[in-house]
Order: C-alpha cells, then sequence, then structure tokens
C-alpha cells in the first residue's frame, strides 16, 4: 500500500482537491486498493474553526465530476511524517512549513505535486487568486505525473 499525503496552506482548497482528483484517478485505473490518501494542512486554524472544503473547490469538482465526500481540515503532524510513504506539497512555502512541523526529510518523502511534471513549479493558492480552475488543472497535471513516476 502505497500512502500518499497532500499538504497546503489550509486544507481546505489544493490539498483537498489533489486528495480526491488522484481518489478518481487511480480508481479509474484500478488500483485503488494500492493507495491510501489523505490531505492535510500546514496551518491549524482552520482544523480549530472545524472548516470543510471551501465552496469553490467543491463547484470546480461537481463541474469536473469528481467524486468528494465530507473533509475537514486537519494540521499535519509529526506521526504523518513516519506514516506517509509520500508528503506532496503544492508550493515552496508549503513543503518549508511542512519541514518546520516534521523536521528534516532524511526519507526524501517530501515534494513538490508539480515535481513529478516537465514543468516543476508552485500551484498558486485559487483562495488568493480565485482561479480554481487553474489549480483544478494543475492538480491533475500533477497527479497524473505522480502516478507516472510511480510506474505502477
Amino acid at each position: 500500500m502505497i500512502k500518499v499525503l497532500f499538504v497546503c496552506l489550509g486544507n481546505i482548497c489544493r490539498s483537498p482537491m489533489a486528495q480526491f482528483v488522484f481518489k478518481q484517478i487511480v480508481e479509474e485505473k484500478g488500483l485503488a486498493n494500492q493507495f491510501e490518501i489523505d490531505s492535510a494542512a500546514t496551518e491549524g486554524y482552520n482544523e480549530m474553526c472545524h472548516a470543510g472544503i471551501h465552496h469553490s473547490t467543491r463547484e470546480i469538482l461537481t463541474a469536473m465530476h469528481v467524486p468528494f465526500e465530507q473533509h475537514y481540515s486537519r494540521r499535519i503532524r509529526l506521526t504523518d511524517y513516519a506514516y506517509y510513504d509520500y508528503i506532496l506539497a503544492m508550493d515552496d512555502s508549503n513543503v518549508e512549513d511542512i519541514q518546520s512541523i516534521v523536521g528534516t526529510d532524511t526519507d526524501r518523502k517530501i515534494y513538490r505535486l508539480l515535481d513529478f511534471t516537465s514543468n516543476p513549479r508552485n500551484i498558486k493558492d485559487p483562495w488568493y487568486t480565485g482561479n480554481f480552475d487553474e489549480t483544478y488543472w494543475d492538480i491533475v497535471e500533477g497527479c497524473d505525473a505522480f502516478l507516472k513516476y510511480l510506474k505502477i
């Protein structure tokens, strides 16, 4: 079983979008039983507020026919580093924040999601840009490339 944790700042936009997009991709390929997939935040505010998936994230997932379920923000924990095989951040700031929480990435588990593509870059936060479509397509590109990287 390959355990994957997607991480962004608040765990209400990008990381849950990636979680459910990747779940759909592996299910469509008949690989769902080979993965455990979740998402988390680098900050704890939304967890304290019991925040769910951002309404615009739910809208784009619905429009793109990506199934999703109820999800509440949670902050990444030190134990997540030991548990997950891959911790996939959305941007450089997330990587730095993850490392400040879990320590040095001695096992080389922490990557940006788009590091697996031919055009490595950050995924912009739609909370600030308002562009959930761009975020969605970046996440699809990253998830497809990550699955190819795994060679399953």
